[in-house]
């Protein structure tokens, strides 16, 4: 089974604020060890991670955050061609998304 070792503090942010996330499979000291199965609840972390990235200059007091959320993109990657589903929306988002990453 491929696996995606991200941040924890994008992690618990996203699930402190009642957002499903894929299970944790393994820990170390700063990452969770995630599936890298497309699966709704990784959409759904890759989303508001995007969101983060792009909104980083505007949220004041979450730089730690934003920069995890920009770690957890470079992992799981932005690119949401196995998830995109127009019954989502998010297809229209990525391309504003992907100009914050640079």
């Amino acid at each position: 089974m491929k696996t995606y070792r991200i941040p924890k503090r994008y992690y618990r942010d996203h699930v402190e604020c009642d957002c499903e996330a894929p299970e944790i499979l393994e820990e170390t000291k700063t990452h969770y060890i995630i599936s890298a199965e497309e699966t709704p609840e990784l959409l759904e972390l890759r989303s508001r991670a995007l969101f983060y990235v792009s909104e980083g200059p505007y949220m004041n007091g979450c730089a730690g955050i934003v920069a995890s959320a920009k770690a957890t993109i470079k992992v799981i990657g932005d690119d949401m061609s196995q998830s995109q589903n127009p019954e989502h929306g998010l297809r229209d988002m990525v391309s504003g998304y992907r100009e914050g990453l640079r």
